[in-house]
């Protein structure tokens, strides 16, 4: 698994939508857990500010720097 999530993250860099789409799949059912402590009113608006850091990490995330500790912190989130 940690090799397809390293190949998404990749394709993701590249600007692959797809792959952008399946990363958000990927961690929906965190998002969806974080959303769910919050008010209802809030929840849906939480969720999409969460959706659209997780693309701005991406593009951010600089791989060959941080490999490791991208790793680490996925495997934290378990």
């Amino acid at each position: 698994m940690k090799n397809r999530l390293y190949d998404i993250l990749l394709r993701a860099k590249a600007n692959d939508e797809k792959a952008i789409t399946e990363l958000i799949e990927r961690f929906e059912p965190k998002i969806k857990k974080l959303g769910s402590t919050f008010p209802p009113a809030e929840r849906d608006d939480l969720e999409q500010e969460l959706r659209i850091q997780l693309v701005h990490s991406v593009e951010k995330f600089n791989i060959e720097k941080n490999q490791a500790s991208f790793w680490k912190q996925y495997e934290d989130m378990k």
